[in-house]
């Protein structure tokens, strides 16, 4: 049996195998290439704090991983409005991260508890079916015990009727 830590970084390596993870990784960094390429191109001479390309590269680093240190920031209007999409896409792409990481995680776990569930979820309108069988049965039992009480009481009332009719003719 596996232990926990084997079955750790069996995950961490399907992640990293995975087509999903290495899409994202090439997007995100063909999005920090072009942003820095913006970046340098918009705030190039504007900006005493760009004197080089990474400089930019810097820049978008930390303002896509929305760590945003402050020590460079835009001045000009379109270097502020590159780094306002920056901001909001790459808090899309981190958030895709995290999401694929989790599941690398609780992939298997979540779908293993879904088919349970459903399982479960079958199970239980069997049982609902079932139920509603028996309640019929039980319905047409009791309305059969109802209706054989019903003319055993006419029975004894005849009965009855009959013994007192009987009583009443001796001492007549």
């Amino acid at each position: 049996m596996d232990t926990d830590i084997v079955i750790f970084f069996k995950r961490i390596y399907g992640l990293l195998v995975s087509f999903p993870f290495w899409m994202l990784t090439f997007l995100c960094n063909v999005l920090v290439f072009l942003s820095s390429l913006a970046f340098y191109k918009l705030e190039y001479g504007h900006n005493l704090e760009v004197d080089q390309f990474i400089d930019a590269v810097w820049w978008s680093f930390s303002t896509i991983t929305t760590v945003g240190y402050g020590d460079i920031t835009p001045v000009t209007f379109w270097g502020r409005v590159l780094g306002i999409l920056l901001m909001i896409v790459g808090t899309g792409f981190f958030v895709s991260y995290t999401a694929l990481f989790a599941n690398a995680m609780l992939g298997r776990e979540v779908s293993r508890l879904g088919r349970r569930v459903s399982l479960i979820k079958k199970n239980v309108q069997g049982m609902q079916y079932d139920l509603h069988e028996d309640e019929l049965v039980l319905e047409r039992q009791v309305n059969h015990l109802n209706h054989t009480l019903a003319r055993l009481e006419k029975r004894l009332n005849d009965l009855d009727n009959n013994d007192k009719k009987g009583k009443r003719d001796i001492n007549d």
